[in-house]
């Protein structure tokens, strides 16, 4: 239990400093956003200074007053009010004083600070609003703070510093006001002001409940159902998408059909949600002119009949007020529409709804714009907090069609009736639009692989294209460009065939001419020493040295005679394909006997075996498996006979015995086995390492270029690979052979 409580305890003392954390934020924030407002409406202050020095028009006055609606402007002639830039403001009690600094004013409707400038003969009053101050509120008339600072915690504002509150200076240091925490901005009382009377006012009274309609009968059901069902598609394509684009690394790397399909999609898409956008800006837009043409004919219909009243009067002041009061309450109370008629300088002069006024909610000056238009019928936007609301001006003339003032006529727009023609605008859009939806994804589907169908066959081929191997014709009946496609593929089909016939005798006269000349230079060097040990043979002849020479030549004449029948047989067995015998070989006794044969060597190089002695199969032509070991191994013992000797005895010590050790690892992998023959011989120089797999290449000097030719065809004609790894510590041949287990 006491666990309990100091949990309780610790929480609100954390929620407490977050609390204070967050309305610190908060004044800091307002500081620095007020700063900037202030350093903005002095130099907007300036311009306006400027043009009034000037004396130009008042349009001009209002372009640049007008630039920031939540930037205000008074300016005074003497002690009289003759512009306001906007009449979001209550703000007639306004005094002529004499200030020229920044200072906190309340007024009816708004907490605000402000400032007064001299402009030559004009006094300009600048006011930046802080934050509502109804005394009133409903579920769509709220205090809150405004745009341009955008606190959304609730917090007051006070004239009083307290050591609660978050105190808020001037640019210059002097105190304005103060942040206060949890008092509220906006409050949830549900009591209404308003008369049911107004009719410009009649939406802040109407609920948003349904008119006594079943659920299941609801229209605005149905939409939301329809849209709900068009979320679900959107949603269900666009993962479709964003899963092709992940698993593809990319638009560009997916294949053509599906790059074709989700293009279509896409674009219809768009058109969609374009229309879609379109329809209701229309039902919107439709609605408003409706309602403004609507609201000028009652303007009209209230002008006249005022204007039978007032027939022969010629000017309206505040001794009109009272009587003119009662007309308006009456006829506002027949046609259920407030009427508020204005002097010719803008200040109301009676209302047929005294109490929006007398409470602050509205200001007691006309629109300035209206009041600028003079003469001209228009209707206007105007702002009841941050509800907006449409207002009817028009002239108020007499008998004789002299203007005496203005009529306005305010109309709030009614939600619940907009919503109702977006509903049923809506009911009749999607079901075709979703029906639309799901006919364009089948037609994507069965167009992009129906166009593509010849270039996925064509790609396909292209993929397994060889030269010389069997290429068919593609059967496509149509003449469009996939058709021309298509044919242009047949041709080079045809013409790669000509070709691959024409390269392959070439490549045969050219292979038997560079064989021939090969022959002849290997068969000619060792034909010119025998030619001369016979020829002096037949010089000796019947002599006494003919005898001793004969038997000093014989060898030699054998030796070289050797050598040209080795040279016969390596280039018979390159040039001629022989027939491979495939069976089940034991390639590990194979190899120890390949091994036992060389370990016999001339030269006494050691041969180390490192694997099993038998039962390791491959599936292969035994003796070409025999001459591929004996070529290695070969190679491997003369690189180890010919290594250079190191001069000094620190460098013999340094020379490592010769050395070959032969590894089989069977367990290299499930499907291969590993050989690897290494020697620490010399190594292959780098620069003919690629070289050396190549036909008619040696490095030595009685060599042929032949034997590891001939060894990688051969382990290459079994389905495995041959590679290796040299440097100058020695070289490691690796051979890779098929496993055969059975």
């Amino acid at each position: 239990m006491h666990k309990f409580i100091r949990f309780i305890v610790l929480l609100g003392f954390v929620t407490a400093f977050v609390g204070c954390q967050s309305f610190r934020s908060d004044g800091a924030r307002m500081q620095r956003q007020l700063n900037e407002r202030i350093a903005y409406a002095e130099g907007q202050t300036k311009k306006l200074s400027d043009l009034l020095a000037r004396h130009v028009p008042m349009d001009s006055i209002r372009i640049v007053a007008e630039e920031d609606e939540h930037l205000l402007f008074y300016v005074f002639d003497s002690r009289q009010m003759v512009y306001w830039s906007n009449n979001w403001l209550s703000a007639d009690e306004v005094q002529l004083q004499k200030y020229d600094r920044w200072q906190y004013e309340l007024f009816n409707n708004a907490h605000t600070v402000s400032s007064w400038t001299k402009a030559g003969m004009y006094n300009i009053l600048t006011v930046i609003p802080i934050c509502y101050n109804y005394p009133f509120q409903t579920r769509l008339l709220r205090n809150s703070f405004v745009e341009p600072f955008g606190l959304k915690e609730r917090r007051g504002v006070s004239a009083v510093e307290t050591k609660n509150s978050q105190p808020i200076y001037s640019p210059n240091g002097d105190y304005l006001f103060s942040l206060t925490p949890h008092k509220p901005l906006i409050d949830n009382t549900e009591g209404y002001v308003l008369t049911s009377q107004s009719f410009s006012f009649r939406a802040l009274l109407e609920s948003d409940e349904n008119k006594n309609e079943p659920w299941w009968q609801s229209r605005s059901l149905r939409v939301r159902l329809y849209f709900l069902l068009c979320i679900v598609c959107f949603g269900v394509l666009l993962l479709m998408g964003i899963i092709g684009l992940i698993r593809n690394r990319g638009f560009r790397n997916m294949r053509l059909p599906k790059r074709i399909m989700y293009v279509i999609l896409v674009c219809v898409l768009a058109v969609f949600v374009y229309l879609f956008v379109i329809s209701i800006q229309y039902v919107r837009t439709n609605y408003e002119e409706r309602q403004k043409s609507e609201l000028l004919t009652r303007s009209e219909y209230i002008q006249t009949y005022l204007r039978s009243l007032y027939y022969w009067d010629v000017t309206l002041t505040s001794a009109h007020s009272n009587g003119l009061e009662i007309d308006l309450h009456d006829l506002g109370y027949d046609i259920s529409q407030d009427i508020h008629v204005y002097s010719m300088t803008g200040e109301l002069i009676a209302s047929s709804s005294p109490e929006l006024f007398e409470s602050g909610v509205l200001s007691r000056r006309m629109k300035p714009d209206a009041l600028l238009a003079q003469q001209q019928e228009d209707v206007y936007y105007e702002y009841l907090a941050d509800c907006p609301y449409l207002v009817s001006y028009v002239p108020f003339y007499n008998g004789a069609f002299v203007q005496i003032g203005y009529i306005a006529t305010p109309y709030f727009l009614s939600e619940y009736a907009l919503n109702e023609e977006v509903d049923n605008l809506l009911a009749r859009l999607l079901p075709p639009y979703i029906g639309i939806l799901f006919l364009a994804l089948l037609f994507s589907y069965w167009a992009a692989w129906s166009m593509t169908i010849p270039i996925s066959t064509i790609a396909e081929k292209m993929r397994h294209f060889e030269i010389g191997g069997e290429h068919n014709h593609i059967d496509y009946p149509y003449h469009d460009e996939l058709g021309l496609l298509v044919d242009r593929y047949n041709m080079l089909v045809d013409r790669v065939e000509e070709s691959a016939e024409q390269l392959a005798k070439a490549e045969r006269e050219g292979a038997w001419q560079t064989m021939a000349r090969q022959i002849a230079h290997e068969i000619n060097n060792p034909l010119t020493p025998m030619k001369l040990t016979v020829q002096r043979l037949q010089r000796l002849h019947g002599t006494e040295q003919f005898e001793a020479y004969f038997l000093k030549a014989a060898p030699m004449l054998i030796e070289e005679m050797d050598n040209l029948s080795h040279i016969a047989q390596s280039f018979s067995i390159f040039a001629k394909q022989p027939e491979v015998v495939s069976s089940r070989v034991d390639v590990a006794r194979k190899l120890s006997d390949v091994i036992m044969l060389y370990a016999t060597n001339d030269e006494q190089i050691p041969i180390r075996y490192v694997g099993p002695d038998h039962g390791v199969f491959v599936q292969a032509d035994e003796e070409q498996i025999s001459q591929v070991f004996v070529n290695i191994l070969r190679n491997a013992v003369q690189a180890l006979s010919n290594r250079p000797i190191a001069m000094s005895d620190a460098d013999k010590q340094s020379i490592m015995a010769p050395d070959i050790i032969v590894l089989l690892n069977n367990t290299y992998s499930t499907k291969e086995i590993e050989i690897s023959i290494s020697d620490n011989g010399p190594g292959i120089p780098e620069e003919v390492q690629s070289s050396i797999f190549r036909p008619n290449f040696t490095t030595k000097s009685n060599g042929n270029g032949l034997g590891l030719a001939i060894s990688k065809r051969i382990v290459e004609g079994t389905g495995g690979r041959i590679t290796f790894e040299s440097s100058d510590k020695g070289t490691t041949f690796y051979v890779y052979l098929k496993k055969k287990t059975r």
